[in-house]
């Protein structure tokens, strides 16, 4: 790791510089190491996870005999927090992926339309659930963009479940797609609380989460989601004010012919 530091003479002109050249070999290498042991627990945990997810599942709908109303409370709120550490193991996984810098995306054309119909669809239920209505709002030209469906669908998952939470019931989120240029930019809305101005800057860093906020996981949802935008080509963001709600977005490129139309529009 280079460092260089301008040497100055009496008058204030630059006469030379400095150079030292740190070896980081032994850091990198902590940080590999780190980072390997972070994936080899999240897929140990990953196996007996599911097996305890399986036979929660199994007590609770009553298949191995009934259960009273009771028992049933607490079998659902323990299942209900194994799906939180699949989440967090999920997660611990991609991020093993993307320090390893293997954010793998398989780009191809799609209409921007049935992105947000499938984001939407994916998380209505939850909604319901919450008492939140999902609204979708689609600018015209409604074109396609180039995009891993998979992938984008986990940053959809991560944006709109985190405008649920963070909604009061009776609350209303938009999921927008607006074109714009050579790039359509999507976004999440909701009329939760806002981020205070403080901690706009580091939503989308490893591990964190604004204080006092409610929430599930470990902090890595924001930061995965900005890795696997940035894998597209594209570049994410958010607009948010105390107390006016959160939007956050994230912009995907137009396909070549699709672009220069856009831009002419």
């Amino acid at each position: 790791m280079p460092r260089a530091t301008p040497l100055y003479s009496e008058t204030g002109g630059v006469i030379g510089a400095t150079i030292v050249l740190q070896d980081v070999t032994r850091l990198l290498r902590f940080d590999e190491l780190k980072n390997d042991l972070v994936a080899t627990v999240a897929h140990e945990f990953r196996t007996p996870l599911t097996s305890l997810r399986m036979a929660l599942h199994v007590v609770l709908e009553g298949i191995v005999g009934e259960v009273n109303d009771r028992q049933a409370e607490m079998l659902q709120t323990a299942r209900e927090d194994c799906e939180r550490l699949q989440g967090i193991v999920e997660d611990l996984l991609d991020l093993s992926r993307i320090e390893a810098g293997k954010v793998d995306v398989t780009l191809s054309p799609l209409p921007s339309k049935s992105i947000v119909d499938a984001a939407v669809l994916a998380k209505s239920e939850a909604a319901g659930d919450a008492d939140v209505h999902l609204e979708e709002i689609l600018g015209e030209p409604i074109l396609p963009v180039l995009v891993d469906a998979d992938r984008i669908g986990l940053v959809f998952d991560n944006l709109i479940g985190n405008a649920i939470r963070h909604s009061p019931r009776g609350g209303r989120i938009e999921v927008r797609a607006l074109p714009n240029g050579q790039r359509v930019r999507f976004e999440v809305k909701d009329d939760g609380p806002g981020i205070p101005l403080e901690y706009q800057e580091r939503v989308f860093e490893k591990f964190f989460r604004v204080p006092g906020t409610k929430g599930e996981g470990v902090g890595l949802g924001l930061y995965i989601s900005r890795e696997i935008v940035l894998a597209h080509g594209g570049d994410m963001g958010v607009d948010t004010e105390p107390g006016r709600g959160s939007g956050f977005w994230f912009a995907l490129r137009v396909p070549g012919p699709q672009a220069a139309t856009s831009a002419l529009q």
